[in-house]
């Protein structure tokens, strides 16, 4: 028991850190600003050619 007695006190430090931690991210969740950002009709046509070139693709094999 002597053992457990001489940690608890690194065990509060991190506790009391842990706590600090966790309420200051807490606090810049609150204060972040998002914005969402509009969609790229770029990625869109990037995908879509994407999806186009694997079929294509797959069709050499399976002839």
């Amino acid at each position: 028991m002597r053992a457990q007695n001489e940690l608890s006190p690194y065990f509060a430090e991190i506790d009391q850190r842990t706590t600090r931690a966790l309420k200051g991210i807490r606090e810049v969740r609150r204060s972040a600003k998002f914005k969402a950002l509009p969609k790229e009709p770029k990625g869109v046509m990037i995908g879509t050619g994407f999806l186009v070139f694997l079929a294509a693709f797959i069709g050499l094999f399976l002839d």
